[in-house]
């Protein structure tokens, strides 16, 4: 028997490619920037991945206090001007960071501390995380836009991020084989 304290999720499988990424509410925390970033076309705070309009988002779930997320930062960062600056990924692809276990104001402290200029979400109760399996931490999804609903997961980067413009060519190469 569980206590309303639990975590009553614990066994459920990692999501990997062809799984549809779990359905989720977060919070734009830089409202404004985070909104035209995403190209949310509403005015509430709350999103789910479906407001999202462009086809592709490119999804990092890290903890701050995880040594090897904070390693990872730079790579992060790298990879969001890397899709910035190429003008056939900027508007195909966004990027967006979601602190597990994070409260709003650690996601957003941790934003300005490590100046980040993609959005940043919080999973204060670490749902997100969970219905993904609980993967190890950093990990990195790149989910496109079902034309039935939902969000599929076409990529899967499991922990530190090796090649950064090795990555970029697997995104692009799994971009161009799905517009065939």
């Amino acid at each position: 028997m569980h206590s309303s304290g639990e975590d009553v999720q614990e066994t459920l499988p990692q999501l990997t490619v062809g799984d549809f990424f779990p359905t989720c509410h977060l919070v734009l925390l830089s409202y404004s920037r985070d909104k035209n970033y995403l190209q949310i076309q509403h005015d509430e705070r709350t999103i789910a991945l479906e407001d999202i309009q462009s086809e592709y988002i490119f999804i990092e779930l890290y903890n701050e206090y995880c040594h090897q997320c904070l390693k990872e930062v730079k790579e992060y960062k790298a990879l969001y001007s890397m899709l910035a600056e190429d003008s056939s990924l900027q508007d195909k692809v966004k990027m967006m960071g979601i602190g597990v276990g994070s409260k709003k104001r650690q996601v957003a402290k941790f934003r300005k501390q490590q100046a980040i200029d993609f959005p940043l979400f919080a999973d204060e109760i670490s749902g997100i995380f969970a219905c993904l399996g609980k993967p190890d931490l950093p990990t990195s999804y790149l989910v496109q836009r079902n034309p039935t609903g939902g969000r599929k997961i076409i990529l899967v980067q499991s922990g530190h991020i090796r090649n950064r413009k090795e990555l970029m060519e697997k995104v692009r190469s799994l971009l161009s084989r799905k517009a065939d």
